[in-house]
């Protein structure tokens, strides 16, 4: 061996040295176990108040809590290696430090290659994909029969993703995120196309409403609170509303959204050749024909209903008879029976009008034409209650297309036209295909006594091997179903809109199980030899035991 490569020896053999010193000293051991062991009781309190998915994402399957484990697998091995070459009276604590590592390694190879996840059995229908804890982006180009899955971020908190593909831009990620509404601003005001915000209350009761004419908004233009009707409309119609005619008919123009309450010498009434009531009105220069009891729609020159045309009549005498109100922005009109006629009032911002009906009042707390209301995902932190996360349980993906900004989350699919392309976007679990299928034969349960609090519940399943034929197996609590490596568990259940129960079993495929039950075999027999077995060693004076 030459001078440098002495040299280079010399150092990589210091190096690995104080390696071996800093990594086997008790001093680290001690300082990783306790900051595993403040991480492991973090996680479970994460886990009890914000649910499993949480914490996992957030701790139990992040980076730096493998880190953490990787360490301390280093603490193991190096502590092995400074007690080498071996002692007799170290051949337990080998052991002990063996099964460690087989441990760590067996947990590894799980973590790396394992399957766990869901599958859910419809009665009498084959099953064959598992639904695993990881969320992807599909997008589908039905025109092209393509599809382009997007792997999404394993994490707890809000993540950029800058993630480009023909045009569309996935921006941002949210693991967990709630609706909260928001306003997003209109490039042309248009005051029919309004939104304003109530709040409608008596001494007993009170509801917040958020209504809107815009045609994007994710808002109605009606809402039913119990008996009571709310209606949203265009504010210039109100001066019609407020007119207490004979006849309670209003028509009006849905292009320019002016309107006229037609007085009773103003309208022509007449019967058609099947005997219905017809009105005849001049409005805007033109003479109309309306059927009001049967349609809104004016008829044509053939009396056929014309749904070109952008006139309507409105018939108010249809809402005499139970509560509705109508509300114009920051004007409300109503049916009042004690009076037997229609009111209109002002309501301006953070005034109180009185209605009708057991002391209720409906104030406008918001009235906005420069933009439309929305419900945007907001990320936030999960909430569990009773086992079931009630709070922050949707995911959702930033998408530009076109410069474009819109949200697809977990709750349903969302389609978009890409130059005259339709392209569609679901955010859902990735899933596995299994090489068999699985068909719910029966779902039992049991109740306790004169509850209905299930008490168990078991499923009786056909598995389907392809050309091997099907096999027939009942599955229960700590009776799982074991195929090819695959465990199968008696997990949960649902109803169905038919009627019948489907099954969910939670799936397993744990490739590092022997390694890991190896690692557990060994921790027990190093234990009994080093600490029961072995034989204690008296020193003679002057020895020193290595």
């Amino acid at each position: 061996m030459n001078q440098s490569n002495q040299t280079l020896f010399e150092t990589f053999k210091y190096y690995y040295k104080q390696t071996e010193l800093f990594f086997g000293s008790l001093k680290f051991a001690v300082v990783i176990i306790l900051i595993f062991a403040l991480s492991l009781g973090v996680g479970t309190f994460m886990e009890s108040y914000h649910g499993t998915d949480y914490a996992n994402r957030l701790i139990y399957k992040s980076l730096w809590f493998m880190g953490i484990q990787f360490g301390m697998f280093l603490s193991i091995l190096f502590a092995t290696l400074l007690r080498l070459p071996p002692k007799k009276h170290l051949y337990g604590f080998y052991v002990i430090h063996a099964g460690l590592i087989i441990l760590f390694l067996g947990s590894y190879i799980t973590y790396q290659s394992g399957v766990d996840g869901t599958i859910t059995l419809a009665p009498n229908l084959a099953a064959r994909e598992i639904q695993v804890n990881e969320d992807e982006l599909k997008i589908q180009f039905p025109s092209k029969g393509k599809e382009v899955s997007v792997s999404l971020p394993y994490t707890a908190l809000k993540k950029n993703l800058n993630y480009e593909y023909e045009g569309i831009k996935l921006k941002t990620f949210l693991p967990f995120a709630e609706n909260k509404e928001d306003w997003v601003p209109v490039k042309i005001e248009d005051p029919n196309q309004s939104s304003t915000k109530y709040h409608l209350f008596n001494d007993n009761f009170g509801e917040y409403l958020t209504l809107s004419l815009h045609p994007q908004s994710d808002f109605n233009n009606t809402q039913k609170l119990g008996p009571l009707n709310v209606h949203y409309m265009p504010s210039s119609l109100i001066s019609c509303f407020s007119q207490n005619t004979t006849e309670g008919l209003i028509v009006w123009n849905g292009e320019n959204t002016t309107c006229v309450a037609p007085k009773e010498n103003e309208l022509k009434k007449k019967k058609n050749i099947n005997g219905q009531d017809l009105v005849e009105v001049n409005f805007d220069g033109q003479l109309l024909r309306f059927l009001p009891g049967m349609s809104p729609l004016p008829l044509n020159e053939a009396q056929e209903l014309n749904e070109a045309s952008p006139f309507r009549i409105f018939s108010k005498k249809l809402f005499e008879k139970s509560p509705h109100l109508f509300l114009f922005g920051k004007s409300v009109a109503f049916f009042n029976k004690d009076t037997q006629k229609w009111e209109s009032h002002g309501a301006p911002v953070n005034q109180d009008v009185p209605l009708p009906w057991m002391g209720f009042r409906v104030k406008t707390l918001e009235h906005r034409s420069d933009a439309y209301p929305t419900m945007i995902p907001h990320y936030i932190k999960p909430i569990q209650d009773n086992g079931q996360v009630i709070t922050g349980n949707m995911k959702a993906v930033e998408v530009e297309v076109n410069g474009q900004i819109f949200w697809v989350t977990s709750n349903s699919p969302v389609a978009f036209n890409q130059s005259s392309e339709r392209v569609t976007f679901d955010l859902s679990k990735k899933n596995l295909l299994l090489p068999y299928e699985l068909v719910l034969d029966q779902f039992k349960m049991d109740t306790d006594p004169g509850t209905n609090n299930p008490a168990s519940y078991e499923s009786f399943v056909t598995l389907f091997k392809g050309n091997e034929g099907s096999t027939k197996h009942h599955v229960y609590m700590n009776h799982p179903l074991k195929h090819q490596n695959f465990t199968f568990y008696q997990a949960s259940y649902y109803q169905t809109q038919e009627g019948p129960y489907g099954s969910v079993f939670s799936v397993n495929f744990d490739p590092g199980r022997f390694w890991k039950y190896l690692g557990s075999l060994l921790l027990v027999l190093g234990s009994i030899w080093h600490f029961v077995l072995r034989k204690k060693i008296v020193l003679k004076p002057g020895e020193v035991r290595a």
